[in-house]
């Protein structure tokens, strides 16, 4: 059995060459989590989806990796790549950091760098917006009886 939700997170981001230019971004993440590592200080997650930054690429499959580690100092780090429009491959690495001190804030912003070949290509930050998406985030929840 494994348990399974999409989540989406809007935004903007910068390309390292011009941080004077936003330009905005969404990604779509499928996780699915195992059974199995439910019971494990740290989880391990599949993601799928897609993602769009604004003059890069338009609704791209993402394959990638999340994990979330329950202890001091908690996290939920994201790992995804993605083929951009002009064919290059591009990796997302970001975190969210949970925080009893600003739990709403922590726990729905991503930071993160997007990289072409391991160079850092842009800077972006990825916001889970509670008002607008958290009746579609709870529908999505699911379990899948055959994992």
């Amino acid at each position: 059995m494994s348990l399974g939700f999409t989540e989406t997170l809007r935004g903007s981001y910068f390309l390292v060459e011009s941080p004077d230019v936003r330009r905005v971004c969404e990604v779509a993440i499928q996780l699915k989590i195992s059974r199995s590592a439910v019971r494990s200080p740290e989880i391990q997650a599949e993601m799928g989806g897609h993602a769009s930054f604004d003059r890069l690429v338009a609704h791209a499959p993402i394959a990638g990796m999340a994990r979330v580690r329950f202890g001091r100092p908690r996290l939920v780090a994201y790992a995804f790549e993605f083929v951009a429009a002009d064919g290059r491959l591009m990796g997302f690495e970001g975190a969210k950091h949970p925080s009893l001190m600003r739990p709403i804030y922590s726990a729905t912003t991503l930071f993160g760098t997007l990289s072409h070949q391991q160079l850092p290509v842009a800077m972006v930050r990825l916001q889970f917006d509670l008002r607008r998406d958290l009746v579609a985030f709870l529908q999505s929840v699911a379990r899948d009886q055959g994992a």
